[in-house]
């Protein structure tokens, strides 16, 4: 959907030792993190995080349709505004990944910065990182794995 203007949510629960998932969805203001690829999709869904909760936003302005048509403007400020209210991390994902050679590892990118909010080490990241992308594409990934996680807001 998100390819057609779109909007696409999807909620990732995991437990930790000790713990079970009992549900898939996410409660709003239950969310430890929040990743949103673009700016307006974290204003969209920010109230799902929880108080302390980490919001990551690949600072990108993709205009939905409505702007597109001129049925609607695209808001000023958004990231600022957030930061009244939630502690956001941002990052032009897609510049950095140009900067690296291939847009491709945007998302990667993105998820380094969201790995330092997460419950895992940054070596078992970098192990499923190898683990799970194409072998061609590792080094490509592993480089912007590095460049989000390492990224200071």
């Amino acid at each position: 959907m998100a390819q057609r203007g779109g909007s696409v949510v999807t909620y990732v629960r995991y437990a930790t030792e000790g713990e079970a998932v009992t549900e898939p969805i996410v409660e709003e203001g239950c969310a430890d993190v929040l990743i949103a690829f673009e700016r307006l999709e974290a204003k969209r869904y920010a109230h799902f995080l929880k108080k302390n909760g980490a919001l990551i936003v690949n600072d990108q302005r993709i205009d939905p349709m409505p702007v597109i048509t001129g049925a609607a403007e695209y808001p000023e400020n958004i990231l600022e505004e957030l930061r009244q209210k939630y502690s956001v991390y941002s990052i032009n994902a897609m510049e950095k990944a140009e900067e690296l050679g291939n847009t491709r590892v945007f998302n990667t990118i993105v998820l380094g910065m969201a790995a330092r909010h997460m419950n895992y080490t940054k070596e078992q990241w970098i192990e499923v990182i190898k683990a799970k992308v194409p072998p061609k594409t590792v080094d490509i990934n592993l480089a912007g794995f590095e460049v989000g996680y390492n990224s200071v807001d």
